[in-house]
């Protein structure tokens, strides 16, 4: 029905003013969200300012309340938008992602998402045209391909390997750790350099590389960061990226050999890749030209590096290194990996 309401005008006269009751409209929602919108024009209520903002109210007005999922696909979007042009970056964010949402039950309709983000750009882009509808219509489209690709899949992929890693006892373990360093220095002669760690070591680090795969399904977010700390860690090392590949390549090899399910074994080389592709990317990303130096305790190469450093940027560039939320100091690396040179010269 409607609710007349009285009240007095500016003259002083008293007007009636029909307003929309339960009863009215087509129920398809227009009257609730053009009323919410006349309230934040008229500032009854804080407008959105910030593009996850007014996700979050789009999503509430738009009846995706429940979709609790779609905070993964957020979480990674600033990620996504800004890596757009970089594929090999912008699959492995989202194959992270695709762990994440493997870890809500129900139907995932991604479309929905679309529909929210292009909402929310539309009101927060004062010249919002066609050319941007096209344009991050066509971004949500290649995101939607490389998600839908995955979708289902981690479970059984999870399931499988769980199954193939509590098979494994000690005598095979002890195998794996042989067969992997084996094969690695063979295949990398180079390697042998960078391992000159005590056997018990070494055998810690196969033993790891093996369980971290399985992690990978179990807490995707937690594993991200502990590999971005990790590789921040590799920076100081001074590590070569290159011998990352054969690694990965002959711990597959080994791993493939023990396992005749294609689950199984199709699991623990995607997570294993993933792994590599995620250290690799953090290590060249933290391999800063002052990282360079220190790990070459070169105190010229050093002053040549800050000296490119923008006005009021140099100590920041020698005490901090961040890639993602984790982060290094490089002249705390200098001192700990014994690069004096480096050190002095930064102090």
């Amino acid at each position: 029905g409607e609710v007349a309401k009285r009240r007095k005008g500016r003259s002083g006269e008293k007007r009636k003013i029909k307003v929309g009751g339960a009863g009215g409209g087509d129920g398809s929602g227009k009257e609730k969200v053009t009323q919410v919108s006349g309230d934040l024009k008229k500032g009854n209520q804080a407008v959105p300012q910030t593009f996850n903002d007014m996700f979050a109210f789009n999503t509430a007005v738009m009846g995706f309340s429940s979709h609790t999922w779609m905070g993964e696909i957020l979480l990674s979007f600033d990620v996504i938008v800004t890596n757009t042009a970089n594929s090999y970056r912008l699959q492995e964010e989202c194959d992270v992602v695709s762990l994440r949402l493997a870890k809500y039950k129900g139907q995932l309709i991604l479309s929905d998402f679309k529909s929210v983000m292009l909402a929310s750009l539309r009101s927060l882009v004062k010249d919002w045209g066609s050319a941007h509808e096209v344009a991050w219509s066509w971004l949500w489209s290649n995101v939607e391909r490389l998600l839908q690709a995955m979708l289902g899949k981690p479970k059984h992929m999870e399931s499988a390997l769980s199954a193939f890693l509590k098979s494994i006892d000690e005598e095979t373990m002890a195998f794996i750790r042989r067969e992997i360093y084996s094969k690695f220095f063979t295949l990398a002669p180079g390697g042998q350099d960078y391992f000159k760690q005590s056997t018990t070591r070494l055998h810690f680090i196969a033993d790891k590389v093996v369980s971290m795969t399985m992690d990978m399904y179990k807490d995707p977010k937690k594993l991200v960061e502990d590999i971005s700390a990790l590789g921040l860690r590799h920076v100081g090392y001074g590590i070569p990226t290159p011998l990352f590949s054969p690694f990965v390549t002959c711990t597959i090899q080994v791993v493939a050999s023990l396992t005749k399910d294609p689950t199984a074994e199709e699991a623990f080389r995607w997570s294993l890749g993933l792994l590599s592709r995620i250290l690799v990317r953090v290590i060249i990303e933290g391999s800063t030209i002052v990282m360079k130096a220190i790990n070459a305790n070169s105190a010229k190469q050093l002053k040549l590096a800050v000296a490119c450093a923008p006005r009021g940027k140099r100590a920041n560039w020698m005490l901090h290194v961040q890639v993602g939320t984790q982060s290094i100091s490089p002249f705390m690396i200098a001192i700990k990996n014994g690069a004096l040179d480096a050190a002095q010269a930064i102090l």
